[in-house]
C-alpha cells in the first residue's frame, strides 16, 4: 500500500509534467496578445482632444473612425499615433491587415523612443510577422522598451532570458525581470514568478512563494496558474496553505510591495 506521501509524489509528478508540457504553449499563445495601444497622449490640450475621438470610436467598436482620427496625427510625426496606426494594420482593424505596414509605422514611432512601439516591433521580430524571425532584434527592442518600465516588455525579455533566446539562459535574471513586471499586476509575469519559484531552476523549490504568485495570476484568469497553484498545495500541509493564503492576501493588499520571492 502506498503511503500518503507516495501518493502525493505521484500526483505531483503528473502535475509537474502537465505544467511543463503546457508552459511553452502558454508562452507561444499569450505573447501575441501583448501588443499595446497608446490611448493617452501627453502634450497640448488640442492634441489630446484630437486623439480622444479615436479612442472613443475604438471603444465603441468603430475602428475605421479611430484610424481616421489617428492617421493625420501619425503623418504629422506623433509617435503615439504612429504606434496606434501600426497596431491597426497589425490587427487589420479598419484597414486591410498588413504586417509590413504595421512594422513601418511601429519603426517610425520606435525611432522616436516610444517604448510601446519598440515592444510591438519586438513582437513582430519575435514571431516572424512582417519580417523573418530575428531574435536578436526582438531582444534589442524588448530591452529598450523594458528600460521604460513597460511590464509587457519586461515579461517578454524575461521569457527570452529564461529560454536562452538571443542570450544565454539565466533563470535568476529572468526571475528579476518577471518580478519587475509582476509587481505592476501583470498576470503572465506573476505566473512565471510562481513557475520559476516552484520549478527548481533557482535551486530548492519554494512552494510557499510559488503558491502566492500562482494564486495572484490564477485570480486574474491565467488557467495554468490555477494548475500550478494546485500543484503547490500538494507539497504544503494545511497550516502551510493557510499561511500561504495569508501571504497572498498581504501581497495583494500591499499593491505587491510586500510579497515573498
Amino acid at each position: 500500500m502506498r503511503t500518503v506521501n507516495q501518493l502525493r509524489q505521484m500526483i505531483l509528478g503528473r502535475a509537474v509534467r502537465k505544467i511543463d508540457g503546457l508552459k511553452s504553449l502558454l508562452m507561444a499563445a499569450r505573447y501575441l496578445n501583448c501588443f499595446i495601444f497608446v490611448l493617452g497622449f501627453l502634450g497640448s490640450a488640442a492634441a489630446v482632444a484630437n486623439v480622444e475621438p479615436g479612442a472613443r470610436a475604438l471603444e465603441r467598436g468603430h475602428p475605421s473612425s479611430a484610424l481616421r482620427s489617428w492617421l493625420p496625427l501619425a503623418r504629422e510625426g506623433n509617435p503615439k499615433a504612429q504606434n496606434n496606426v501600426g497596431l491597426m494594420y497589425e490587427r487589420g482593424l479598419g484597414v486591410s491587415q498588413s504586417y509590413p505596414e504595421a512594422m513601418r509605422w511601429y519603426r517610425l514611432a520606435a525611432d522616436q523612443g516610444l517604448a510601446e512601439a519598440n515592444h510591438n516591433l519586438g513582437l513582430l521580430y519575435y514571431s516572424g510577422f512582417g519580417a523573418d524571425v530575428n531574435e536578436r532584434e526582438a531582444f534589442k527592442r524588448f530591452r529598450s522598451a523594458a528600460k521604460s518600465e513597460l511590464p509587457e516588455a519586461r515579461y517578454m525579455l524575461g521569457l527570452m532570458v529564461y529560454f536562452g533566446k538571443a542570450t544565454s539562459p539565466n533563470p535568476q535574471t529572468a526571475l528579476q525581470l518577471f518580478e519587475s513586471a509582476a509587481v505592476s499586476g501583470y498576470a503572465e509575469a506573476q505566473y512565471m514568478m510562481g513557475y520559476l519559484l516552484q520549478s527548481g531552476d533557482l535551486g530548492k523549490p519554494n512552494a510557499e512563494a510559488a503558491f502566492v504568485w500562482s494564486k495572484l495570476a490564477a485570480d486574474q484568469g491565467i488557467e495554468l496558474a490555477a494548475d500550478l497553484n494546485y500543484m503547490t498545495t500538494l507539497v504544503l500541509d494545511d497550516a502551510e496553505q493557510v499561511r500561504a493564503q495569508q501571504l497572498t492576501d498581504l501581497c495583494r493588499a500591499s499593491s505587491y510591495t510586500d510579497c515573498p520571492k
